[in-house]
């Protein structure tokens, strides 16, 4: 069986980078401290993001010709999919489409490996991201949930319990010079780790950190979300060529749908993407 929520609210585009940040400081502080599975830290993820997202639309109350309304679905089946995709997420525009596929791992906050990290581990890993990237192509991505320790104590605007405790522990704070706490939920493209034969790139290292929770070619979720959204990244497709379901259904799936907006002001939206990611695409 299923559960399903949706909501809408008016906002726009600069409504989304503190709740989406705050989602990705959340999680590192729960996982830090509770050790929480792939299954709950994904839920939360989509959680946390639609609460917040609700709750910055209320204090904005935004009123610009650039607002739109953005609808939040989330639906979770009954059992976990095998297919590599523990999320599905779909971005509707005015302009079309994108659906991209995700297969969430753990930073272990103790060892600071993927929890992953023994021969049937990788094995099965590159299974599922194979699999993934049949299905999606370009917008398949390993998903990895980042530990606090290794990350700074920053909140972007909202705060949890987990966060309020994490830093009571005082010494436990990771220092200020780390990276920013938002990379909690870090996303790599699958075709950054795997070739296209489906091999490893990088046969010994697999998923290669340049230090400790910094991974390569790792993008914070808030900022793929608007790469999305800002068609900074990968290309709109029509309703027809996004409705292909995957070879599994996934164990969730979050939709985003921005509406109540014509195709010239979203292109005029579009063009804001540098003021909120700068003029790089990384």
């Amino acid at each position: 069986m299923s559960t399903a929520f949706r909501f809408s609210r008016r906002i726009d585009i600069g409504d989304i980078p503190a709740p989406a940040k705050s989602a990705g400081a959340h999680l590192s502080a729960k996982l830090e401290l509770f050790h929480t599975d792939e299954r709950t830290l994904t839920d939360e993820l989509c959680d946390m993001l639609c609460i917040w997202l609700g709750m910055q639309a209320e204090f904005s109350a935004s009123t610009s010709p650039l607002a739109f309304d953005l609808t939040l679905s989330k639906t979770t089946v009954g059992e976990e999919a095998q297919n590599g995709a523990d999320l599905e997420l779909i971005v509707s525009t005015p302009l079309g489409t994108k659906r991209c596929l995700m297969q969430a791992k753990v930073l272990d906050p103790s060892t600071k490996r993927l929890r992953c990290d023994s021969s049937p581990g990788w094995r099965k890993l590159r299974k599922q991201l194979v699999a993934a990237r049949k299905d999606a192509g370009d917008l398949a991505f390993l998903l990895i949930y980042v530990p606090a320790s290794v990350l700074d104590a920053d909140h972007f605007g909202f705060t949890t319990y987990e966060q309020g405790l994490y830093l009571k522990a005082g010494d436990n704070v990771g220092a200020s010079g780390n990276l920013p706490a938002y990379f909690g939920a870090t996303l790599i493209a699958v075709s950054d780790l795997l070739g296209p034969s489906g091999r490893w790139r990088s046969s010994k290292f697999k998923v290669p950190q340049t230090r400790p929770g910094q991974f390569k070619a790792g993008v914070p979720f808030w900022r793929l979300l608007l790469e999305l959204l800002l068609c900074r990244r990968s290309t709109w497709s029509s309703d027809s060529e996004t409705v292909g379901a995957p070879s599994a259904p996934p164990f969730r799936t979050l939709g985003i749908a921005a509406g109540e907006v014509d195709q010239s002001v979203w292109r005029e939206i579009q063009n804001t993407a540098n003021r909120w990611l700068g003029p790089d695409h990384g």
